[in-house]
């Protein structure tokens, strides 16, 4: 597989606003959701995160940061996973 192959395309496929109603009162969300593929691989990603917490300009950009900073720990994660296999 080439590098250019082992790339994944990203998407943003939603970004959605939602209302919950806790003990606590109302919770507001954001749900930003993202799909990735690239050859025989296909991941669909959501990224959630209190409203409160984020600028409606900044909804995407910190959603991409969190899905980036969930990759790189999921790689780390599963380091030892890519052995080849004979």
């Amino acid at each position: 597989m080439s590098e250019n192959e082992e790339m994944f395309s990203v998407e943003l496929e939603s970004v959605d606003r939602e209302m919950e109603v806790d003990g606590n009162g109302v919770v507001e969300t954001f749900e930003v959701r993202f799909n990735c593929a690239r050859p025989n691989c296909s991941l669909e990603v959501h990224v959630t995160f209190d409203v409160k917490d984020v600028t409606t300009l900044e909804v995407v950009p910190r959603a991409m940061s969190e899905m980036g900073r969930a990759f790189a720990a999921l790689a780390e994660q599963s380091a030892g996973w890519g052995e080849k296999v004979a």
